[in-house]
């Protein structure tokens, strides 16, 4: 019969089972993205979004509605994506406008960490949005490619084209063993679409048609096993994505807004060697920030008014000289590390130019690799007790370095909770210090950028002290403007903290040695009469500020007594970063969570996709019933003979219908008898009809058409109903004779 495929079978496609091998591809290939993103929480939340689009996709194809699969998925992927990642902009579930503009918003906080970072990178919610995303989209193009007829052979290119992005940012290629996965679960979907069957042309068309099946099998296969070893090296392509600037703070950067970055960036390397005749290794600063416009801190030229910073140290306040030789080796800048304040520079090769606020020096026209030099500094040594006794009040001069404007309350609050035993401004900036590095808060530098509150502006400043994790940036950023709060003039500092010893010697000198990883940020406090002095509350970075205090007063100790040592656990002395950059145990425990999020979203939804086509059948069935009407009844018999896979037809009539049911095994063919005499009566004589008769008798049939059916079927008949969907309009073949009646 035209039209109907009773002859054997067709070529396979686009079917659940489709759906789902190329589901799992895509799964698989994800995790070579582990590269790219840190952690496991953006993989879990990844995985439930392209799950619950691919169950979406096969629940509406299983129910006939093909033509509206791709634009109700794509709304699926929507809600959900929105539940996850802004969930306050929804409605009832229903997306707003507001849920775009968070999404815009996100996307474009992913913008900078995706052009920026060196991977891998946090897994912040706008990273495992923007994966999230992608990979539900790509579940749609999914279903969309399996349902054409060269749909699995474009399939193919876009699952090597996935598998090698990683590579593209990253410059190294996933597992292999990734690949061969991914392969071998596509060339099962290339079988099942050139898989042939029997036809009544023959085994002619037969072997036709499996000759390029297998010829594309065994090739796909040898290509899974070779390609990983002998694709391209992709480190050229990789080179200007996501790998760091050609200098570490370059021309016109902003250095504070590029700490950040550099810190997350590279594999810990040397940069610097140095020897000092001071009895501790300096902080080599390379620029100063004293303007503070409420959303960053920025170097200033001219900041004092074209006059040269200052050194003017009063009487009875020791100050020496002392020399430090530095030497660098990688390190890609045109801003000289150097201790501060620096009088004199020696050794250098080229020109430099001394900027007059915070007394840094800039090379001109080149960079400073491979020099070596030797800077004359004064080591100013206040006492305690005379940084106490400085004069608070504040000159016209210097007032630029208080200024603050709509400081959120936590600022002030918090910075006069903290001081509120201090008395000088000396011992507040302690107690600021202390604070800090107290263990209250934890060093991270990558909680800031999962949690969406990395920066150093007002409201960042105002997260970071609820949130009480961060790096460098965050806590002196917080301290300087804490101070100002407190009418203290105060800056920020960026440079290197003090290196390590390296255990050699150079003239009788100890080597110490800088790495990549030890860029820090530091903040600066003005005392009259002392000059800017540095106060680091970063913990486990560096040394806290406290100088020595009368004999009689601290007999044991050279410390203060709420002093910075003391202050410390033992264990915050270290660096809290692992050797592969992670956090150390306890560090960071509000992270960012979208997997929870996402797992509740995703089984709730998956809940409703499996439960409400039921649920609607359910509902339908009731109606139809209690109306007891027999035309009703019957188009129940109807659909539920679709849901247990019967072929019906619009052209079908209540006699053909009952044929094809009565060889299902277990049908009560005395009750299926007297519904279609009811119905046959209904529709072809005027004599009246009992509707209930017809009611009760159809629910003999159903449920006997149940018991009949397996176990397998009737979970699909419950769950994915067939009748939910379009009937064909084409007749359906008359039932095969069981050759045992």
């Amino acid at each position: 019969m035209p039209g109907v495929e009773s002859a054997g079978r067709t070529p396979v496609r686009g079917g659940w089972a489709d759906m789902l091998w190329g589901t799992t591809a895509l799964l698989v290939l994800l995790a070579g993205f582990t590269t790219v993103v840190e952690g496991v929480d953006w993989f879990v939340s990844t995985a439930l979004v392209c799950v619950l689009v691919a169950t979406a996709t096969i629940v509406l194809r299983q129910l006939g509605a093909r033509r509206v699969v791709a634009p109700i998925a794509l709304i699926v992927e929507v809600v959900v994506l929105s539940w996850v990642f802004v969930p306050a902009t929804l409605v009832v579930l229903i997306p707003t406008p507001a849920t775009l503009t968070g999404f815009s918003d996100l996307i474009e906080q992913a913008g900078p960490i995706i052009a920026q970072e060196q991977a891998p990178v946090a897994a912040s919610a706008s990273i495992v949005l923007v994966l999230a995303a992608a990979f539900g989209a790509l579940v749609v193009l999914l279903d969309l490619l399996i349902q054409q007829r060269q749909g699995v052979v474009v399939l193919g290119a876009l699952l090597l084209a996935i598998y090698i992005t990683p590579s593209l940012i990253t410059g190294t290629s996933p597992s292999g063993v990734l690949f061969v996965m991914a392969a071998a679960l596509w060339l099962i979907m290339l079988r099942r679409r050139t898989a042939v069957v029997r036809t009544s042309v023959g085994e002619p068309r037969r072997a036709a048609r499996q000759v390029p099946a297998l010829v594309l099998g065994v090739g796909g296969l040898v290509a899974a096993l070779i390609f990983p070893a002998v694709s391209p090296n992709v480190s050229s392509v990789a080179a200007s994505w996501g790998n760091p600037p050609p200098q570490v703070f370059g021309p016109g950067i902003n250095p504070i807004v590029e700490l950040g970055t550099n810190l997350r960036r590279n594999t810990p390397v040397p940069v610097m060697t140095l020897t000092t005749t001071l009895d501790e290794p300096p902080y080599l600063k390379v620029a100063t920030l004293p303007n503070f416009t409420g959303r960053t801190w920025r170097p200033a030229e001219n900041f004092n008014d074209g006059r040269f910073e200052e050194m003017a140290v009063r009487d009875g306040i020791s100050a020496d000289r002392a020399a430090t030789q530095i030497s660098v080796s990688k390190l890609r800048s045109d801003l000289l590390p150097v201790p501060y304040p620096t009088v004199d520079i020696g050794g250098l090769e080229g020109s430099y130019q001394v900027e007059r606020t915070g007394l840094t020096v800039k090379l001109r026209g080149s960079d400073i690799t491979g020099q070596t030099y030797t800077t004359e500094s004064i080591d100013v040594q206040p006492t305690a007790e005379q940084l106490r006794g400085a004069n608070p009040r504040v000159t016209p001069d210097l007032r630029r370095y208080t200024e603050l404007e709509d400081a959120p309350p936590i600022i002030f609050d918090m910075a006069t909770q903290v001081t509120e035993d201090a008395t000088n401004n000396y011992d507040r900036a302690v107690a600021l210090q202390n604070y800090f590095r107290s263990g209250e808060f934890d060093y991270s530098e990558t909680a800031p950028v999962a949690e969406d509150y990395d920066g150093n502006g007002l409201t960042v400043i105002a997260e970071f002290l609820q949130r009480k994790a961060g790096y460098c940036v965050h806590f002196s950023s917080a301290m300087a403007v804490m101070a100002r709060s407190l009418g203290i003039p105060a800056r920020v500092a960026v440079g290197y903290a003090p290196g390590g010893l390296t255990g050699e010697f150079d003239g009788g000198r100890r080597v110490y040695e800088v790495m990549s990883d030890d860029l820090h940020a530091w903040t600066e406090l003005y005392f009259d009469g002392v000059g800017w002095v540095r106060f680091d509350p970063t913990p486990g970075i560096g040394q806290g500020t406290a100088f020595s205090e009368p004999a009689s007063d601290t007999p044991d100790s050279t410390l203060p007594e709420s002093g910075v040592e003391d202050a410390q656990p033992q264990e915050q002395q270290q660096n809290p970063r692992s050797e592969d950059g992670a956090l150390a145990p306890g560090q960071s425990e509000e992270s960012t969570s979208t997997a929870p999020r996402s797992a509740v979203a995703v089984a709730l939804a998956l809940l409703a996709i499996v439960l409400l086509p039921g649920l609607a059948r359910v509902l339908r069935r009731s109606w139809r019933l209690r109306q007891a009407e027999p035309d009703r009844v019957w188009r129940e018999i109807e659909d539920t003979a679709r849901d247990f896979g019967v072929l019906t037809s619009v052209a079908d009539t209540p006699r053909g219908l009952a044929r094809r049911l009565s060889v299902r095994p277990g049908i009560d063919s005395v009750a299926l008898d007297r519904l279609l005499d009811l119905v046959e009566r209904r529709r072809y004589s005027p004599a009246t009809v009992s509707g209930d008769e017809a009611a009760g008798d159809a629910r003999v049939v159903i449920d006997s058409l149940q018991e009949g059916a397996p176990r397998l079927e009737r979970w699909r008949a419950a769950l994915l109903p067939r009748s939910l969907g379009p009937r064909s309009a084409v007749a359906a073949p008359a039932p095969t004779p069981n050759p045992a009646t």
